[in-house]
């Protein structure tokens, strides 16, 4: 099996999991018999060990162990771990498995990441075109959860995370032709040198903004659909309509986008995250509303690929890892909590608001984005991401 091809699997069972994980955790624990203010804790501790575990875990990891180690014992650790929440749960020890489940699993997002831009860099494989199968994992995995949901009802649903955790570390029993053999070796002070980096600090500036942008669109969008009158299966549709098209981009984003530069992509990332927020905070008809749906490409998915490209390009190899983690411990988990925090109480108020907010925050990565491509460098494509012809599906 080539690497491409075992990424590809490893993107796709990952995301299947963290779809469940992500989308279904909250109604799998109300099913178990926690109520609101319970749920609400064991979700909390699981973010804060998670976002504590990419900062300072990975990046250390990646420095005591090879890649292709790592890569196995986070995967069956995580398939040992999940069985946890198969026991009969009360609140402690269900805070005791988030903790543990919430420091070792998330870390495959990291480590898949880094594996991508080092195979990228190498020229093994094509960002985006391996990329996009974790899109694809992510719808698949909201359709199986919403299968067994109604079919076995939703306490069943932590089953869905058990057995893609089983087959996740199945699949990393297959050792691929070309993995990349060399460990990650951070030296200490990491994180300093990175945000002493004047290129990286501003792409990781732009990329806690624009993903963070995201926090009224994950807590309240469904909700506020439903407001609109929009049906709860056709709700379904609209968040799969989102996942759909940012899983097209990551396809396409190896003709699309290999020849424009990391300021541009964060520059076109804000333009299409303020229009997107936009749309939602104005009173318009429906078709606007299923319009934003589709820019999730752009706000989402584009700004990922902004950050993996300046990592790429601007990041010397032994701070990839570090990089990875930074992004996704600021970006993904922190930056949304904290934007979620500022977001909840305008939603309360008014809708609008809250969107309009979102729309608000993206404002100052157009400056960043100026800032970035004054900086030396910046404004050159590397050669292995240079080209435009898609790695071939596997």
């Amino acid at each position: 099996m080539s690497f491409r091809v075992w990424l590809s699997a490893r993107f796709f069972l990952f995301f299947l999991t963290w779809s469940s994980y992500l989308s279904y955790w909250g109604i799998w624990l109300l099913a178990s018999g926690f109520g609101a203010t319970d749920v609400t804790a064991i979700v909390t501790v699981g973010l804060l060990a998670r976002s504590f575990s990419i900062a300072f875990v990975y990046p250390l990891l990646c420095r005591v162990t090879s890649l292709r180690r790592l890569s196995q014992a986070l995967a069956w650790g995580a398939a040992g771990l999940s069985t946890l929440y198969l026991t009969h749960p009360h609140f402690g020890s269900m805070i005791g498995v988030s903790i543990l489940v919430g420091i070792s699993y998330p870390l495959l997002m990291p480590l898949s990441e880094t594996l991508a831009t080092i195979g990228a860099a190498s020229g093994k494989v094509d960002y985006g075109s391996v990329r996009y199968f974790g899109s694809a994992g992510f719808i698949v995995g909201l359709g199986v959860s919403g299968v067994v949901g109604r079919q076995y009802g939703d306490g069943a649903l932590v089953r869905v995370f058990v057995v893609g955790c089983l087959l996740l570390a199945l699949a990393d029993v297959v050792r691929p032709a070309g993995f990349p053999a060399d460990r990650v070796t951070a030296t200490g002070g990491g994180r300093r040198r990175l945000l002493r980096n004047r290129a990286y600090a501003l792409s990781l500036g732009s990329s806690v903004l624009l993903q963070g942008a995201h926090a009224a669109y994950y807590a309240f969008g469904a909700e506020y659909f439903t407001r609109l009158g929009i049906s709860s299966i056709n709700v379904s549709l609209m968040l799969a309509l989102a996942v759909g098209c940012e899983l097209l981009l990551f396809k396409y984003a190896g003709p699309l986008l290999g020849h424009r530069s990391v300021p541009v992509l964060f520059a076109a990332a804000a333009a299409i995250s303020v229009l997107r927020w936009g749309l939602l905070a104005a009173p318009l008809p429906l078709a606007f509303v299923v319009l934003s749906q589709t820019l999730h490409a752009g706000s989402f998915a584009l700004t990922h690929i902004a950050h993996a490209r300046s990592v790429q390009s601007h990041v010397p190899k032994e701070l990839w890892a570090t990089a990875q983690a930074l992004y996704t411990a600021l970006a993904i988990s922190l930056g949304v909590a904290a934007i979620t925090a500022a977001a909840g109480p305008l939603y309360a108020a008014s809708p609008h608001w809250a969107f309009l907010a979102m729309a608000a925050v993206c404002l100052p990565c157009f400056l960043l984005a100026r800032l970035q491509a004054k900086t030396p460098g910046t404004r050159e494509v590397p050669s292995a991401v240079r080209r435009t012809d898609p790695a071939p599906r596997p």
